[in-house]
């Protein structure tokens, strides 16, 4: 009973945050979670920006989505696919396109380039300033 509930809350969670950020723009909200490494050291994290971001791509701003962080933008649709492949795969009888994708999503490879690039973004946006 307790996996099958997650298959229910994730999704649910996932919907919940979109109307928050749809409705809230972090930059005037006080609901909205600030950074605490900015709050601590003034340097962007890999992941600041990326409440203005989701609220700006659900409003169709793409671009402004992407100035706010580019990395960010880039993600969510990997994280999206991983975490569907995740949940699929489960099935009794999941499609070999599932099967592809959750091999690709979750393979050492994968998740070794994600962490690395997550950390090679953060160095550049705060030596470049992006």
């Amino acid at each position: 009973m307790g996996k099958k509930l997650w298959l229910w809350i994730i999704p649910v969670a996932l919907v919940a945050a979109g109307f928050f950020y749809y409705l809230n723009n972090p930059q005037q909200s006080a609901l909205a979670p600030k950074c605490p490494v900015k709050l601590l050291t003034g340097y962007q994290c890999p992941s600041c920006g990326g409440q203005r971001a989701i609220h700006a791509f659900l409003h169709g701003r793409i671009a402004e989505a992407i100035s706010y962080n580019l990395f960010f933008v880039i993600a969510i649709p990997v994280l999206l696919a991983t975490a569907y492949a995740a949940v699929v795969i489960k099935r009794a009888h999941p499609s070999d396109f599932t099967r592809k994708l959750y091999n690709i999503t979750t393979s050492r490879y994968t998740l070794l380039s994600y962490v690395a690039l997550y950390f090679i973004w953060w160095l550049v946006r705060n030596l470049i300033g992006m």
